[in-house]
């Protein structure tokens, strides 16, 4: 107990502190809750080369804005390459300069020095909307003059930029005079960035590098070499005085070799995960073959005009449902019983306690009868009960009855009710002695060792590629793919034995010929007793109505001669007719239904608990500027 106490006054505490915080956090301004995002849509960046080895820059920024925004910026490092003559303009619209350095009202803009940076900002007012804005400055000392070439080596996109682009297009033009020399070798270009990238001549002056999706934090730049006589009016500090183009050349071309080595890699890794994930669902396939697909049956009728086999309804519904149980059959199982003279059904009316008085209401009593002699049914061997058949029988009078004679179909809905888990568990274990006897008829294939080695197949297999996504992405990812296709696709193969199958397709033309025996000729179709019989398995696969309204067509009044359906183990009201024995059908199997969800859910309560043009390298880096964005 001492040691409960400061417990309890740390989750005070705690308790308070939070409470502290949801309270600070409900009068802060309703803009600082708001939840805002944007995104880089597309960065057009249109460049010139001048003669002075300066370039001229234009950067089209389309923004999509979502929630409230109050400005725009954007962050270029200068170094030895100053940003000058600034401008900030939207749809044709100059912002104004502001020479301050705080912000000022929309349609304005600010620069300042950070560092070897500056910072163009310029104030808006969005929300929930696109927009495009125009940047533009001029950089100076640009391209250096070699000895040998002039060479431009800029970063356009800087890697500090946080924010993902969906497509990025450079457009460069070359300075007067370059259409006269020749592209690829007097004009070499590179990309350097994402191996996705492209870079290429677009015509005699205008070089273009193109990527959709550039990530966040990854720099897109180009280079170019060209002749240094293109520039007549470089300053003096833009001249190395040092031959350049041969490192250049080893130095790009060493990348070029690097970033196809990649792509090879690239193209190995998605052929191998590619075949990874094939080999998967191969194997996927011969395990379906072996386990899972059905066995083709002797028969290929389209009636079955008998009963199939002389299994009860219950145990039809194993074979039928695969292994699955549902309310319906304990409703196919005592028609069953009523119909073998085990039990009698007859409509009766009882009063119900309500919230105020009591009500009326029609309802079924299920009387229980001594076993039947043999010699009194038409077939002698129904006299024999089966295991779940005495269960259920014992269950209904001991359990719900009480001993007595005879029970309501409203005291099996409030016995589940009120004993819920002792219902439950009747449902479990009659279902499971079904289902067990089921295996006995050998309903079902044997899928021996198969799943156990799935599964152990399949978690190794997916812990592999977990290990390996961080190494090898694609690879890794293909690997948990196979893993997660063997541990969990092989538990639905199911398959019934070739008994099983052949027994399931004589059922399924036995519920056609179900469907459809009204069609027929008069003489085709047996006698109303034996339809008491077929009625039954109706219920258990689940065309009981069905059936009953073509019965009515067949036998009119539900009589067939001096012989009326039921007769002698159910009444089902004072007048005659297809509506009444179809409610009389319909509200015994509601009451097993709402019975069985009412014990599931007393069972739930009580439970706890991703240099000639081409394709860009991945080396590079070495340029210099470089734009990164983000708003406030």
């Amino acid at each position: 107990m001492k040691r409960e106490i400061p417990l309890r006054k740390y989750r005070i505490g705690f308790l308070s502190l939070l409470m502290g915080l949801l309270l600070a956090i409900s009068i802060l301004p309703g803009s600082a809750l708001a939840d805002r995002s944007l995104s880089l849509e597309q960065v057009v960046v249109d460049a010139q080369v001048l003669p002075d080895a300066s370039m001229q820059v234009t950067e089209r920024i389309t923004v999509d804005f979502s929630g409230q925004w109050n400005g725009f910026y954007i962050k270029i490092p200068q170094g030895d390459t100053p940003i000058i003559e600034v401008a900030v303009s939207e749809n044709g619209q100059p912002y104004q300069f502001n020479p301050g350095t705080e912000y000022g009202p929309p349609g304005t803009y600010l620069t300042k020095t950070e560092g070897n940076q500056i910072l163009i900002d310029w104030s808006i007012s969005a929300a929930d909307q696109v927009r495009t804005f125009d940047v533009s400055y001029r950089v100076l000392n640009a391209v250096k003059i070699h000895s040998d070439v002039a060479e431009l080596y800029r970063k356009f996109i800087s890697e500090s930029n946080g924010n993902k682009i969906s497509n990025v297009q450079v457009n460069l033009k070359l300075p007067a005079g370059s259409e006269q020399f020749k592209q690829g070798e007097d004009i070499r270009i590179w990309g350097h960035g994402p191996l996705t990238g492209e870079v290429k001549f677009a015509g005699p002056e205008t070089v273009v590098w193109l990527i959709d999706g550039l990530p966040a934090y990854t720099f897109l730049e180009g280079r170019v070499v060209m002749p240094a006589s293109l520039f007549t009016a470089a300053p003096a500090q833009a001249y190395t005085e040092q031959p350049a183009l041969a490192a250049i050349l080893a130095e790009e071309e060493g990348w070029a070799e690097d970033a196809n080595r990649q792509r090879m890699m690239a193209k190995a890794e998605t052929a191998g995960a590619a075949g990874i994930v094939g080999a998967a669902l191969a194997g996927l396939f011969v395990l379906w073959r072996r386990f899972g697909r059905s066995h083709k049956a002797v028969f290929e009728g389209d009636y079955y005009r008998d009963l199939p086999a002389s299994y009860s309804p219950a145990e039809l519904s194993v074979l039928w449902n695969f292994n699955k149980m549902k309310a319906q059959d304990i409703t196919a199982t005592i028609l069953d019983l009523a119909r073998r003279k085990f039990l009698r059904l007859d409509e009766d009316t009882i009063d119900v306690r309500r919230l105020l008085g009591t009500k009326e209401i029609t309802t079924y009593r299920i009387s229980f009868l001594p076993a039947p002699e043999p010699g009194f049914l038409r077939n002698p061997e129904e006299a024999v009960l089966r295991p779940h058949e005495q269960r259920l029988i014992g269950f209904l009078q001991k359990n719900i009855g009480g001993g007595q004679g005879h029970i309501y179909l409203t005291d099996i809905e409030n016995y589940a009710k009120k004993y819920g888990e002792s219902f439950y568990e009747f449902w479990q274990e009659w279902t499971s002695e079904v289902i067990d006897k089921g295996e006995k008829y050998k309903f079902f294939d044997d899928k021996g060792n198969m799943p156990l080695f799935t599964i152990l197949g399949g978690l190794g297999i997916f812990t592999l590629g977990c290990i390996l996504a961080a190494k090898i992405g694609i690879i890794g990812y293909a690997l948990i793919i196979a893993g997660a296709i063997f541990l969990f696709v092989p538990r639905l193969f199911k398959r019934r034995s070739v008994s099983g199958q052949e027994d399931y397709v004589r059922w399924q033309a036995f519920k056609k010929f179900l469907e459809h025996f009204s069609e027929m000729e008069r003489h085709e179709i047996p006698s109303l007793i034996i339809w008491e019989h077929y009625l039954v398995f109706a219920v258990t696969l689940g065309v009981a109505k069905q059936v009953i309204r073509q019965l009515e067509v067949v036998f009119p009044n539900m009589q067939d001669g001096d012989y009326r359906f039921g007769h002698g183990w159910m009444t089902y009201g004072t007048y005659s007719g297809i509506n009444r024995l179809n409610d009389s059908f319909e509200g015994i199997g509601d009451s097993f239904e709402n019975a069985l969800q009412s014990a599931q859910k007393s069972v739930s309560k009580s439970s706890s608990g991703s240099g000639g043009g081409g394709g860009f390298s991945g080396g590079g880096g070495g340029g210099g500027g470089g734009s990164s964005y983000g708003g406030r």
